[in-house]
């Protein structure tokens, strides 16, 4: 029985040398499995709140480190682990929006010491990111087709049945075709990333219990989808058009029109004739007979001499329109007494006006 006990209690002596060396081996080194720094605060894009679902995430410059990517919520960023990493001690530490985008300040990295200070450590660290990251661009993919058979409630569905498959929030579609309880469609998010991700079939609203998984290029078939009875729909009762009474015309009372009071004729007044009147004959103005001097007897003194006689205007006898006046006369008829003195008239003044002159004379 002592033999028994001697080994029993060596083994157990043993076992506890081993476990207080390596408890004190594992002070020694520092906890390295906790020696690391979670950092958080608050993000801004563009001086703006930073939306849902960014990935942020750090990598140590100088290093190949980079850290797992966390999604912002509600502005922030919460949890994102640095380190450990050896020999890093003093390196900037960058943080990187959408794998696009590096923020602007840079923090430095400290491996914590795990020893004196409790780890893992906390760090507050706004984030503040001068760009909005740009969407990423798709890999095209194949086009996979998917058919098989399909039940809603124990029995095969409607052929006008809406059919619709959806991948995650990034692809839905609606169609294919139902055929006597068999169905088809083509799946083409034409995204190489949704690889993998479960299709999800829906028949007129109600999720179908299986899925299968996006395999572009593919063509699966035997596929067996079921669904939970489909809701009745609820029929829509016709309304009955309610008839709108047609209001009875108002026919107007015609109001007689005036009768219009014929307007007399007017007589036209005849215009009056114009008679032309007789263009009058000029009568020829006479010409008078050239005065003849009568020659002045000499006297005994020197005569003066004597000054020429001045022309007497003849008056022009004007022509009345009518006859009958005195010094009128019928053309080609005898010379009327007005005629004549009015021919001698000139002889008379000629005469004298010698005769003044011999008595200015005589008397001078």
């Amino acid at each position: 029985m002592k033999r028994r006990v001697v080994p029993t209690l060596l083994l157990a002596f043993m076992l506890v040398g081993v476990i207080a060396s390596g408890s004190a081996s594992t002070r020694a080194q520092g906890f390295p499995s906790l020696g690391f720094t979670l950092y958080q605060g608050f993000v801004t894009v563009e001086g703006q709140p930073a939306a849902d679902g960014l990935e942020i995430h750090a990598r140590i410059v100088g290093t190949d480190y980079e850290s797992v990517a966390i999604e912002t919520r509600g502005g922030r960023y919460n949890a994102l682990q640095v380190g450990p990493v050896d020999g890093a001690d003093g390196n900037e530490i960058e943080f990187i929006l959408e794998n696009q985008i590096i923020a602007a300040a840079r923090d430095t990295y400290v491996l914590p010491n795990c020893g004196p200070e409790p780890c893992p450590a906390s760090r507050v660290f706004d984030l503040a990111f001068g760009a909005t990251p740009l969407e990423p661009t798709p890999i095209p993919s194949l086009p996979a087709r998917y058919s098989g058979f399909i039940q809603a409630g124990g029995v095969s569905p409607p052929d006008s049945t809406p059919f619709t498959i959806r991948i995650g929030s990034a692809y839905e579609v609606t169609g294919g075709s139902i055929t006597g309880g068999e169905f088809s469609i083509i799946v083409d998010p034409q995204d190489i990333a949704l690889t993998g991700e479960p299709i999800e079939f829906f028949l007129a609203g109600v999720k179908a219990n299986q899925t299968e998984p996006y395999q572009p290029g593919k063509i699966v078939s035997n596929i067996i989808l079921t669904f939970d009875a489909l809701p009745t729909p609820t029929p829509v009762p016709t309304a009955v058009p309610t008839a709108t009474p047609v209001p009875t015309p108002v026919i107007p009372t015609p109001t007689p029109e005036p009768t219009a009071t014929p307007e007399p004729t007017r007589t036209p007044t005849p215009e009056p004739t114009s008679t032309p009147s007789p263009t009058p004959t000029a009568t020829p103005t006479p010409i008078p007979p050239t005065a003849t001097t009568v020659p002045t007897p000499t006297p005994t003194a020197t005569p003066e001499p004597t000054p020429e006689p001045e022309p007497t205007s003849t008056p022009v006898v004007e022509v009345e329109d009518e006859g009958g006046g005195l010094c009128s006369a019928n053309p080609g008829g005898p010379a009327s007494a007005g005629q004549i003195g009015l021919l001698l008239a000139p002889v008379a003044l000629a005469l004298w006006v010698g005769i003044r002159r011999r008595t200015a004379a005589v008397a001078g």
